[in-house]
């Protein structure tokens, strides 16, 4: 329900401005909450595809140290997802995530629509879930 991502300001990351390319930070958020479904549910053995559909970030400062980035998924975020899974066999969610320096400034915000859907459309039988 919660994954916890550490980006780290090195020679392999950086620009010629001595920040973390803006392609990492998004690298880094594009695959998080995806995975974080694939397992609630895998786990539940429910038969899912999910992926990102659509990505949003905003740059707000340069990131001239470590960046910190926490993907949270809550309960009544699984729990509408089996709502929209049971009903239409899909459902889209936008989660947003920040990536924060050592210093606790915001660098980058982003929003992610997150797509599920029933894969090959089986009879999921989500009565006896629960979601810890």
């Amino acid at each position: 329900m919660e994954v916890k991502v550490r980006i780290r300001h090195s020679i392999i990351n950086k620009n010629f401005h001595r920040t973390i390319f803006g392609g990492t930070i998004f690298s880094a958020i594009d695959p998080y909450f995806p995975i974080m479904y694939w397992q609630i549910f895998s786990r539940k053995k429910l038969p899912i595809e999910v992926w990102i559909k659509k990505a949003e970030i905003s740059y707000k400062n340069p990131a001239e140290t470590d960046l910190h980035l926490k993907f949270i998924l809550k309960e009544e975020d699984i729990k509408k997802a089996l709502k929209g899974l049971q009903k239409d066999g899909r459902h889209q969610v936008w989660h947003e995530v920040e990536a924060f320096d050592e210093n606790g400034m915001i660098c980058a915000e982003a929003k992610v629509l997150v797509y599920i859907r029933n894969y090959k459309n089986l009879n999921l039988n989500t009565s006896k879930i629960t979601i810890q």
